[in-house]
């Protein structure tokens, strides 16, 4: 939540408090505090090609790196954190709260990291990305600004990964500015920023469209939705049952079935071939990925079956799509 509980070095519980960076010294928010990052960057595997230190930006930290294989744990932020791969293939294992998922990463893909929450990573291949930080106080702001409510009241849904191409939009954007034009004003950016925060608190949020009551007879609860969202993302190139798809809910397929459709609209399933269609399309218009492969890694079942699911959602098969894509 942006008012997540955390622990501070001494190993004391505290929360964090917007009035603590409105109230205090000035000095404290005159450049984002980059001791408050994980630290992903900053380990022996990766070498940091460009970073905002110097900036003098308040509100948002960003830092461009080649990530070598590794496995570490990394301890929670105070702040949002957003991941981009901008070039590069690789299998990612990741641990949040227990159980550890693993997931194909591409160039393009984001993940979000909410504030207080810490993670395990394994990374096999090198990939070129960006990460991003968006200062607490500034997602407060603006969740205040979004919802006229208490920003304490609104928790951001960790992800990992998925494909959001407004979110690589605005990383990317944020990201350039560094790189192209250090000189770039704190108020350019934080306009960016200020977008980026509110895309997430709409879209990737307790407060946003996939919102649900905490009871169960009126829909999924966000944190059920949010563990289905992993388990579609992360093992999309899988064959998939319903029980799989309730994994972690804590109810049976056809309970979970009739809840998700209360709360979405659709089966589970419709969900989950949307998503598949969707990476395809992502896939086959940035990528280089053999058809084959793409109809692989979506979770179709042959070259037949991936053509007339796509050429029936999309209007077109998937070598005309990526013709019409890259022209």
């Amino acid at each position: 939540m942006l008012g997540a509980k955390a622990r501070d070095p001494k190993g004391a519980s505290a929360r964090f408090v917007l009035s603590m960076y409105r109230n205090g010294d000035a000095d404290a928010v005159r450049e984002f505090p980059i001791r408050e990052i994980h630290g992903i960057s900053q380990i022996d595997t990766c070498r940091t090609l460009l970073t905002s230190a110097g900036c003098r930006w308040q509100s948002t930290y960003v830092s461009m790196q080649i990530e070598d294989p590794y496995e570490r744990s990394f301890p929670s932020s105070p702040h949002l954190f957003i991941g981009l791969v901008r070039s590069g293939s690789a299998r990612l294992a990741y641990s949040l709260n227990a159980g550890e998922i693993s997931s194909n990463l591409h160039s393009g893909q984001v993940g979000i990291l909410a504030p207080a929450q810490s993670v395990r990573f394994r990374l096999n291949r090198r990939l070129h990305t960006t990460h991003l930080y968006l200062h607490a106080s500034l997602l407060a702001e603006v969740a205040a600004d979004i919802f006229n409510r208490d920003p304490a009241s609104i928790e951001v849904i960790t992800k990992l990964p998925f494909i959001d191409p407004l979110l690589e939009g605005l990383v990317g954007a944020i990201g350039e500015a560094a790189e192209l034009n250090p000189e770039t004003p704190d108020l350019h950016v934080e306009h960016l920023a200020r977008t980026l925060a509110g895309h997430v608190l709409q879209h990737h949020s307790s407060a946003g469209p996939f919102r649900a009551a905490d009871e169960p007879a009126h829909g999924l609860t966000r944190r059920q939705m949010a563990r289905f969202q992993d388990v579609v993302e992360a093992r999309m190139g899988h064959k998939l049952s319903l029980a799989d798809l309730a994994e972690g809910s804590g109810l049976t397929a056809g309970h979970f079935t009739r809840l998700f459709k209360l709360s979405t609209g659709k089966t589970p399933y419709q969900y989950l071939l949307h998503s598949r269609v969707r990476r395809a399309r992502y896939l086959l218009a940035k990528t280089s990925l053999p058809i084959l492969q793409i109809a692989s890694e979506c979770g179709f079942a042959d070259h037949v079956h991936f053509t007339r699911v796509f050429s029936r959602t999309v209007g077109r098969p998937p070598a005309a799509f990526r013709k019409l894509a890259n022209d």
